[in-house]
């Protein structure tokens, strides 16, 4: 027959091997229609007829076509990489059928879904929240198909944010129950240090207190930092189910107005809690400050010992009472004040030393949540880093670079967290940011180093703008955790182990029987596998997704009411990309669009240039990363949780276009 010609399989063979194929992925739109974002960068139509085939994000193949009218576009042929996989989302009952509709920006199609839960005496209404897992693709199975395994709650429970945010990340939603716990280490031998004048500086809510310090002064300007951290391991054995819990959880997940411990909250906010006037378990550690304000990791001592803290301090209260001489609320023994200015010396000598060999942190504010009774967010206070947290920071610093360095010595082994400095893949485009800058002498092979890094962030400090901070931030790499000894770029040092917060987080729970295992001369116990290794950075990039989604989720509430009011806001500026601007609010840290639309009436008298970050207007630059505008919010998309906002002052020599206007069109 003639479809059986080989002559005819072989010419559509070739055909089809003519094809132009393009990998990418998918971009869907609110008007039906698609873009595939290809991996060279290229942008191809997709109709809406083919996008019914496929999801926002998924990562496809597909052909390269031309239209009537000579225009390509994209037409998916198979599916690399599912954007869908277990995702959560909301019913939609109909006739009696089970659909989903996944809650994801941009993907509103309902997936047909088979209730599979093992425990299904809880029926399913319209609006409750669940977990699915997709089964079939429409590109590759013919239809979309899920199953329904977790009805996590209802449409009107006031703890949605949180549980949803929770359980579509797959994180925990209580702490760890176990109710018994034996001092394993009860006969070990601990100096007694408990009449040593120890204080926490915390804040006024905070149960969980594992840090506590003193310091001593010496004649030649130098100190001697005591740092006293609580010691769960005295009751956690290695091999113990609750061992286990923690490595498998990796951190504490602290969110708005909610924290989810590590650990039972027996042993993080009682048992190991440095309670005022409580006699606790400590690992101390004794840390020499040199005159210069060097860490002397080398001479520092560690030792198992019984502390009592002397003074629960509250972080503002302390400051007040060092900023302005005097607090309603905190009145210091002689000896606690004594204690509180020889740490602000201290501090202030370790953050110069910082400055000028490594680089100081730049005091961006911290948002405080703070919720009414039901839930809902009631307002957000800023908290800028003031002298009672600045000595905590520095303590916690100087108490993690000895550690690090002493567990790389000893052992040439902990859990490290390290930090590479620049994503050397982007050289070209830092020199040449550095060359426009100012900044004389980097090379291709300095920046490799540790000092040029440092030289780099201080010279951007010292910039009246923050432009050039904010564009090294986005050509840095990312922070790791590591079991072998690694620098740590962003803060200037050669090795950074954390064991001040074994309450909070594993890691510091192993270095801390690593510094047992040093102190009692014996076998250092087993560091956590490559699996353990991954889980801690993998839980630590989604415990921070956890909290950015329930802000975002909160944020889309609390600022509705402020479209009505016209509320001007100040904002920094973010990120630059060809479709607008992304906006920090300064007054409560929210995260808001500004569609290009919304800058200019025509996009042609305006480039929005996101590789330099810097928006051109007749090929001048005039808007830059970090730089501050006057803002509204012109709406908020409670599905998305999406807030869109506008200038209320424009570009130089642009018309600012009316944003109510703009409203009603979109």
């Amino acid at each position: 027959m003639l479809f059986d010609d080989p002559a005819l399989r072989q010419l559509k063979q070739k055909f089809n091997q003519e094809k132009i194929r393009k990998e990418g992925t998918v971009r869907a739109t609110d008007r039906g229609f698609g873009f595939l974002e290809a991996s060279d960068k290229e942008s191809y139509f997709i109709t809406p007829n083919n996008m019914r085939s496929i999801m926002h994000g998924d990562r496809i193949s597909a052909v390269i076509e031309s239209d009537d009218k000579g225009k390509q576009q994209a037409v998916p042929e198979k599916l690399v990489v599912p954007v869908l996989s277990r995702f959560v989302g909301r019913v939609r009952l109909n006739k009696n059928k089970i659909q989903v509709i996944p809650d994801l920006p941009n993907v509103s199609l309902p997936v047909f879904t088979v209730d599979k839960r093992q425990d299904q005496s809880i029926a399913l209404k319209n609006g409750d929240w669940v977990i699915c897992n997709l089964v079939k693709h429409a590109l590759k199975d013919g239809n979309f198909k899920a199953e329904l395994i977790e009805r996590i709650t209802d449409a009107k429970d006031p703890k949605v944010p949180w549980t949803v945010v929770l359980r579509g990340l797959d994180l925990p939603l209580e702490p760890p129950s176990f109710h018994e716990f034996t001092n394993h280490e009860a006969d070990l031998l601990r100096e007694d240090m408990s009449a040593i004048p120890f204080v926490t500086i915390d804040s006024a809510k905070t149960k969980d207190m594992d840090d506590a310090l003193y310091i001593e002064k010496n004649s030649d300007n130098s100190f001697k930092l005591y740092v006293a951290i609580a010691d769960p391991t005295a009751y956690i054995g290695e091999d113990s189910p609750l061992n286990k819990s923690a490595a498998s959880r990796a951190f504490s997940i602290y969110l708005p107005g909610r924290d989810i411990p590590m650990l039972p909250r027996e042993l993080s906010d009682d048992l190991c809690s440095l309670k005022e006037n409580e006699e606790r378990q400590a690992l101390v550690g004794i840390i020499p400050i040199l005159s210069d304000g060097t860490v002397d990791s080398l001479n520092t001592e560690f030792k198992l010992a019984r502390i009592k803290s002397h003074g629960k301090l509250v972080y503002n209260y302390v400051s007040d009472f060092l900023e302005k001489g005097a607090s309603d609320n905190f009145v210091p023994t002689d000896e606690i004040k004594d204690i509180l200015n020889k740490l602000v010396e201290f501090a202030k000598l370790r953050d110069n030393y910082r400055s000028t060999h490594a680089a100081s942190f730049k005091n961006r504010p911290d948002y405080d949540f703070v919720l009414t009774e039901d839930g809902a967010l009631d307002h957000i206070e800023v908290n800028y880093r003031r002298i009672a947290n600045q000595i905590v920071e520095e303590a916690m610093i100087s108490a993690n670079i000895a550690a690090g360095d002493i567990l790389a010595a000893k052992f040439n082994a902990g859990v490290f967290n390290s930090h590479k400095g620049f994503d050397l893949s982007a050289a070209n485009e830092i020199l040449s940011l550095l060359e426009s800058e100012g900044f004389k002498g980097a090379d291709a092979e300095n920046l490799k180093d540790m000092q040029e890094f440092s030289a780099i962030r201080r010279y951007a400090n010292a910039m009246d703008s923050g432009y050039l901070d904010a564009r090294i931030r986005k050509l840095q790499d990312y922070s790791q955790i590591s079991i072998t000894p690694a620098p740590h770029f962003a803060l200037g040092v050669n090795n950074y182990a954390t064991w001040t917060s074994p309450i909070r987080k594993y890691g510091d729970m192993v270095n801390h029987r690593l510094l047992k295992a040093l102190i009692l001369h014996s076998d250092h116990p087993t560091l956590p596998d490559d699996a353990t290794l991954q889980t801690m950075n993998q839980a630590r990039r989604i415990n921070r997704m956890a909290e950015r989604d329930v802000k975002d989720w909160l944020y889309v509430d609390y600022l509705e009411g402020d479209i009505a009011k016209k509320t001007e806001f100040t904002g920094e500026i973010f990120d630059i990309v060809r479709g607008g601007l992304r906006v920090s609010l300064k007054e409560n840290g929210a995260m808001i669009f500004i569609p290009a639309s919304l800058i200019a009436d025509n996009k042609n008298d305006v480039d929005f240039d996101g590789q330099n970050g810097i928006i051109f207007v007749g090929g001048k630059p005039t808007w830059r990363l970090s730089d501050e505008i006057k803002v509204r919010i012109l709406s908020v998309n409670k599905e998305t949780r999406s807030i869109v906002g506008a200038p209320t002052v424009g570009l130089p020599g642009v018309v600012l276009p009316n944003p109510d206007d703009q409203r009603n069109k979109r």
